[in-house]
């Protein structure tokens, strides 16, 4: 559904006193990984060309500036196969509001994750691409690795039937809820932020892994991606299928108010969770290993490369094509926030997140680190 005269809403600059890093190769990735997901012929040019003209898969290379090459090229395939199958097979296909249909989908794509040589869904395409990242990570990945990933496959997959069934009833979920199944979910974040040690040429021990304090950190990185790519995509979903699962219309109609009212409400929730994981990085990093501080730093910059090539990319700030009217054009910011609008040390009033406070010591207020407030990548708009 295309509605032009949807007004944008006005989204405020992102604090994220993140750096910004670019593996060497990030430009190349994104091409190689166009041509890769043609290949399988899963939709039409048009469609290929869309996820292309919006760089869909910079982001991995923005946020694994030291990885394997062989390894990152895998994740940006990923992200031109997770984009598609979201938007094309879903959002605007037939599964998106076929609750019955997309389950049984998803449990057949499941069963291709866990064993590729199964005899299922051999004439998908998609079903073809998933095979295909599955064994190109094998050889790079050790068997707890691989079963990492896999698990994150199920939560994604698990979170698309969950995410089509509310679609297709024209329901909103609670803001506990969605929360919950956005970030861990549907945003699709785990799959990519398993790779990371599989990237570096190490493997995080599971011990570490487990630690309370990690897996919030972990959380906290899926969440707040969640959070940035529910403001930023939010024109672009209002104008193609008019919203709905969004974190801003969550809150809007939990709390009773307009979307632009809304709006500066998910900035302070996304901004009191970057406080607490600058926070609680920061500390783990006093007694941790290279191994887990490396992964942590990871974290960091998967949550930084999203907002750089995001508010870059014209699949955002031109939704309607680079002809497009500029009252069709995102209000996107053009630099970072020098500050957070919320840095309350309170837990946020959402029961499924509360306990990350809990392992952060909120006794002592390190500085935080100095913002970037320049965009590394060139905005696209000069050139609609």
């Amino acid at each position: 559904m295309i509605t032009q005269n949807q007004t944008p809403l006005e989204i405020p600059s992102f604090y994220c006193p993140i750096p910004a890093a670019a593996h060497p190769d990030t430009a190349g990735f994104d091409r190689r990984s166009a041509d890769w997901f043609r290949g399988f012929g899963a939709c039409d040019d048009e469609a290929i060309k869309r996820l292309s003209e919006g760089k869909v898969a910079l982001v991995p290379g923005l946020a694994l500036p030291h990885g394997i090459p062989e390894v990152v090229e895998i994740a940006t395939n990923f992200e031109y196969l997770g984009h598609g199958f979201d938007e094309i097979a879903f959002e605007a296909g037939r599964f998106g509001q076929q609750p019955d249909e997309a389950a049984g989908l998803l449990a057949l794509m499941t069963r291709v994750i866990e064993v590729p040589e199964a005899p299922v869904l051999e004439d998908n395409p998609w079903a073809a691409g998933l095979r295909d990242l599955r064994r190109s990570l094998e050889r790079h990945a050790t068997p707890t690795q691989m079963s990492r990933w896999v698990a994150a496959w199920r939560r994604y997959f698990f979170g698309l039937g969950w995410e089509t069934l509310h679609r297709s009833q024209g329901t909103l979920p609670s803001l506990n809820e969605f929360i919950s199944m956005r970030m861990a979910g549907t945003v699709g974040m785990e799959i990519l932020t398993t790779m990371s040690d599989i990237a570096e040429g190490y493997e995080l021990p599971t011990a570490e892994l487990e630690k309370p304090a990690v897996r919030a950190l972990i959380e906290m990185s899926w969440m707040l991606v969640a959070l940035d790519n529910d403001l930023y995509s939010y024109h672009r979903e209002a104008l193609l299928q008019g919203n709905g699962l969004n974190a801003i219309d969550v809150v809007a109609r939990e709390d009773g108010c307009t979307t632009t009212q809304a709006v500066p409400k998910v900035v302070a929730m996304r901004d009191r969770v970057m406080c607490l994981f600058l926070r609680l990085r920061d500390q783990l990093a006093l007694d941790s290993g290279w191994e887990l501080n490396r992964y942590v730093a990871t974290l960091a910059q998967w949550v930084r490369a999203h907002l750089d090539w995001a508010l870059a990319s014209p699949r955002y700030l031109t939704p309607l094509g680079a002809d497009s009217p500029p009252g069709t054009w995102a209000q996107l910011p053009t630099s970072y926030a020098p500050r957070p609008t919320d840095d309350n040390l309170e837990p946020l009033p959402i029961p499924a997140v509360a306990w990350w406070w809990r392992c952060a010591d909120l006794t002592h207020s390190p500085a935080a680190p100095a913002p970037t407030p320049a965009l590394p990548l060139p905005r696209h708009r000069s050139a609609a």
